[in-house]
């Protein structure tokens, strides 16, 4: 009888409010929630990714804008599927093929942390027999730093894949040159003489770390970057498993092509999301809120410019340990890494690590090589340069 009597004193009050607000549409306003303005730059996102993924004919795409430490922007565009009916969207895996380069740098820096590995130590030590071919040169001046900085004289700068999982060699079969054409991993110049891009020098130091820890170095990604960082969708393994809820690639005229597989897991393989890939980035920068397996100590080897003995050319790429560096237009530092493979990605991060700004962005097309105008628009936009100048078409 009580609960009767409270429901007939409850519902007047509730059929005067709603007459009310009948009444005052104004009140409806106030209950609306707020819309968020887009930071300066997305805007820039939105007009410019678009237009880029129509024009190169790019089936899918997701952004993220860092700005103050913080992923203040996430958006999928176009599709991640080859029929066009599954939207992509921040948290669509995409293969980010080379971008697995500066996580293999976090991976050994954790691990001389612990002194499981010594980042000048001869990798023959540990790689006996040698698996690379005789040559002219020392192979115990090669080390992990010397490889992480492609300053180790190592050949053959990308790989091919396989389209069947079960072909995927061993370690020491890639290297001998069962790469499905690429060759064989040769010492082609004095280590430490000048910078050449190998991912085959990253193949050798993932079989010297595999070697020395006994373990495999999918796990231990997982183990010392992925889990510390909270990266749930994020893997070096790429088996059939971890590629079924990925998107799927593009070739250079848009058509679908399949996927490929690597056993070159340092070089070649990471899958991650946009949002799972900013939290990384964000961990490599200074004065961020989060987990940082890093110190600045370490993070700094890494931004800095590896030591060549010869001049570098004009248009040489400056590496440091896994990670590209430039400088920007109003002299700032910028660090960051591209990456493109032949199942159709395309995937590119530029940050500035002192000052908590960044960009990433992932593609499931090859022609994905468009949306890189994006990352230059950001370089000129954060160093207050001329985009016309910096970034022309």
């Amino acid at each position: 009888m009580r609960a009767v009597l409270l429901l007939c004193l409850i519902l007047p009050l509730s059929l005067a409010q709603a007459q009310s607000l009948q009444v005052q549409p104004h009140t409806f306003q106030a209950l609306t929630v707020p819309v968020v303005a887009l930071p300066p730059f997305a805007q820039v996102i939105e007009r410019e990714v678009p237009a880029l993924m129509k024009e190169a004919r790019i089936q899918g795409a997701a952004v993220g804008l860092i700005v103050g430490g913080k992923l203040v922007y996430a958006k999928g565009f176009g599709f991640a599927d080859h029929a066009g009916k599954v939207r992509v969207t921040p948290d669509t895996v995409f293969v980010a093929a080379s971008l697995a380069k500066p996580i293999a740098s976090w991976v050994t820096m954790r691990l001389a942390e612990q002194g499981r590995v010594q980042l000048d130590k001869p990798v023959a030590d540990v790689l006996s027999p040698w698996p690379l071919a005789q040559s002219p040169f020392d192979p115990r001046l090669i080390t992990i730093r010397r490889l992480l900085s492609h300053t180790a004289g190592t050949t053959l700068g990308g790989y091919q894949g396989w389209l069947d999982y079960k072909e995927l060699p061993s370690l020491e079969e890639s290297l001998a040159g069962k790469t499905n054409g690429r060759g064989a991993v040769e010492l082609f110049a004095p280590v430490g003489v000048k910078f050449q891009y190998s991912g085959g020098g990253y193949t050798l130091m993932q079989l010297a770390i595999e070697r020395t820890t006994q373990r495999k170095y999918s796990d231990l990604a997982r183990e010392l970057v992925f889990r510390p960082l909270g990266m749930k969708h994020s893997s070096v393994a790429m088996t059939p498993e971890v590629l079924a809820g990925a998107a799927q690639g593009h070739g250079d005229d848009g058509r679908p092509v399949p996927m490929r597989y690597y056993v070159e897991q340092a070089p070649s393989t990471l899958t991650t999301t946009v949002r799972d890939f900013a939290r990384w980035m964000i961990a490599g920068m200074a004065n961020t809120a989060g987990a940082h397996p890093l110190s600045q100590a370490q993070l700094a080897q890494m931004y800095t410019p590896a030591e060549v003995s010869t001049p570098r050319a004009p248009d040489e790429g400056v590496y440091g340990l896994g990670h590209f560096i430039e400088r920007l237009g109003d002299g700032s530092t910028a660090v960051g890494h591209d990456g493109r493979n032949q199942a159709g990605f395309r995937a590119h991060f530029l940050m500035r690590p002192h000052s908590g700004d960044g960009i990433v962005f992932f593609s499931n097309s090859r022609s994905g090589l468009a949306l890189d105008r994006v990352v230059c628009l950001w370089g000129a936009d954060v160093a207050k340069a001329d985009p016309v100048t910096a970034c022309k078409k």
